[in-house]
């Protein structure tokens, strides 16, 4: 099993494809925008199927607040 949790999701793509691995993504953001998002996204949740298959959910991390 891959660990992926708090890991760049383009590093985790990666490592997923060198092992031959299935995944699915699944991105989430925060239903109101009151903060500025970064762009890059990480991996915030991870499971494995019985299939074998990586379900994994990202989110892009948020910026600092600013009053």
């Amino acid at each position: 099993m891959v660990d992926t949790v708090a890991q760049p999701l383009s590093k985790v793509i990666c490592r997923l494809e060198q092992a031959n691995c299935k995944y699915n993504i699944t991105v989430t953001k925060p239903s109101r925008e009151l903060f500025q998002l970064e762009d890059k996204l990480y991996v915030i949740k991870q499971q494995l199927d019985a299939d074998g298959i990586y379900n994994l959910i990202a989110a892009a991390k948020m910026g600092k607040e600013v009053f």
